[in-house]
């Protein structure tokens, strides 16, 4: 029994980690006008099945950038352009985020048509199967005894209840700049998990994009309406 119990608090222990975040974030706390307009750009997503993913998403950047577009669209009314950048025009500097390497998107030139440049970079998509915990009964009899069900067993009995399904995972770096000055008003990294009950397809991928966004605006003047 004693060991049934510890068995039961590292599952438990298991299911808490897989939902903790690696998100990191700063934003200049004197950044306060909203932008007049924004250019968004963003480097190749990166999936680690290609193979899987569904003939909506193919281009991925074109898909992407609809993607990202859809998001602003509704989550601010700051004017933007949403546009792709290749890698190689990319350089990167390293910034420590509370003990973690972050490599910072840095572009050379910017364009004085826009108030801000947001660069989101090195951005890479995953999937994996998942199972969500709903019902946890907890007793002291022989579980042998008990059986699987929708509602609290006999007294004494321990029951599980879990749902299947996939989990979409996405994770970025990303800076926003100020055109003028050259200053960084935000930058960070961000890992994003969006749990699915059933199979996550095109949708699920889009909501762990949609995320994406809404966190790197959420704290900024750019979300301000």
């Amino acid at each position: 029994m004693k060991t049934f119990k510890l068995a039961v608090v590292a599952l438990l222990a298991g299911l808490f980690f897989v939902g903790c975040s690696q998100t990191r974030q700063f934003v200049d706390p004197s950044w306060s006008q909203k932008p007049a307009k924004i250019k968004f750009l963003f480097t190749e997503p990166v999936f680690a099945d290609t193979l899987g993913l569904p003939n909506a998403m193919k281009p991925i950047s074109d898909w992407f950038k609809e993607k990202v577009d859809n998001t602003l669209k509704f989550n601010s009314n700051v004017p933007y352009d949403v546009a792709f950048v290749p890698e190689n025009e990319i350089s990167h500097e390293s910034e420590d985020m509370d003990g973690v390497d972050v490599q910072i998107p840095k572009i050379e030139s910017m364009s004085d048509s826009f108030d801000v440049y947001l660069i989101l970079d090195n951005i890479k998509m995953s999937l994996k199967n998942t199972y969500r915990q709903t019902n946890l009964f907890v007793g002291g009899a022989d579980p042998s005894s008990c059986q699987m069900a929708d509602v609290a067993p006999a007294p004494g009995c321990y029951t599980y209840n879990f749902k299947s399904g996939e989990q979409t995972f996405g994770s970025a770096n990303y800076v926003i700049y100020d055109v003028k000055t050259g200053k960084r008003l935000a930058y960070g990294h961000l890992d994003e998990k969006v749990y699915h009950e059933e199979v996550a397809a095109e949708q699920g991928w889009y909501d762990t994009v949609r995320q994406m966004v809404l966190h790197v605006i959420e704290k900024t003047p750019i979300a301000q309406f």
